[in-house]
């Protein structure tokens, strides 16, 4: 039931509005507010059990509905994870407005009401890594997806937030090795590199990103 629905919401879409008005959630903060995506909306699953919501951001070049095209929504949503993505300000269906990153990112967070699993690609990880560097941050676990910046961040002593590198290995933005040194400054963090991958791995080896990034995710639960 849920590929079918899926498909009718594509559809419907006409391949660039992904998600209809009616499936967008509004998410006011400091200066504005965040148009986002519920993951339970996109399909007939059992109630999502408690525990950890998977929170996304995205690249330059996507949006929230990224992610429902991916089908990374649709796999959580059946596997009964809760999952919210968003446009974050200038991006997708949110206006451009001022905006400091920490409070955006906590305001969030606070909004969800809950532990995240933060899912950060490319210029996204200029959010989610600034507020986890500088916060005691209210996260169950962090999935950066080649983040642009590595280099402007050393993590904190005290930084404890489980944490799961996914890489394409031809990435010609962010190299591996600009990932393997981010995790090797986390304890505890794991790297996967997917073979043949571009920058945008979801995008261009959907199945072994999905691969580890649920087994990742379920471990947190």
């Amino acid at each position: 039931m849920g590929v079918v629905f899926l498909a009718a919401v594509l559809g419907a879409c006409g391949g660039e509005e992904v998600v209809p008005e009616e499936l967008l959630l509004t998410i006011p903060v400091s200066g504005g507010e965040l148009n986002a995506v519920r993951g339970a909306d996109l399909c007939e699953a059992p109630e999502a059990t408690e525990g950890p919501v998977v929170l996304f951001l995205h690249g330059a070049s996507f949006n929230a509905n990224t992610w429902v095209e991916t089908g990374t929504h649709l796999l959580l949503c059946e596997a009964g994870i809760p999952s919210i993505s968003v446009d974050l300000p200038g991006f997708g269906r949110t206006d451009r407005f001022d905006h400091d990153r920490v409070t955006l990112m906590t305001e969030l967070v606070v909004y969800i009401s809950a532990d995240v699993i933060l899912v950060s690609p490319s210029m996204s990880g200029g959010y989610a890594l600034t507020w986890l560097m500088t916060n005691p941050p209210t996260a169950a676990g962090y999935i950066p997806v080649a983040p642009v910046g590595i280099g402007s961040w050393a993590t904190p002593d005290e930084f404890d937030v489980p944490t799961l590198g996914l890489w394409g290995s031809e990435d010609r933005i962010v190299p591996v090795a600009e990932g393997q040194r981010l995790i090797d400054s986390i304890p505890g963090g794991q790297l996967v590199v997917i073979d043949g991958g571009g920058h945008a791995v979801y995008k261009t080896n959907p199945e072994e990103f999905h691969a580890a990034f649920l087994e990742f995710v379920e471990s947190l639960r």
